[in-house]
């Protein structure tokens, strides 16, 4: 299954793959590629320089950032 967003329905349809990824109105989803509708993750994750690891539970970091 994908989920397209028919811009003449206005709402998300679920397509099964193994079909024609065609919407009820008639419109064919996947006809033009864009680059710009795709997040290339080898890019994405590849800008980050660091990530930081805490070792303090959820409950501890709320009642530090109250007390400041």
């Amino acid at each position: 299954m994908r989920t397209y967003w028919c811009d003449i329905c206005e709402k998300c349809v679920d397509i099964d793959m193994k079909k024609l990824p065609q919407c009820k109105c008639g419109k064919v989803f996947g006809l033009n590629f864009k680059t710009s509708n795709h997040v290339n993750m080898r890019t994405t994750w590849s800008g980050q320089t660091k990530i930081e690891f805490s070792q303090t539970t959820i409950d501890e970091d709320i009642a530090q950032r109250n007390r400041r």
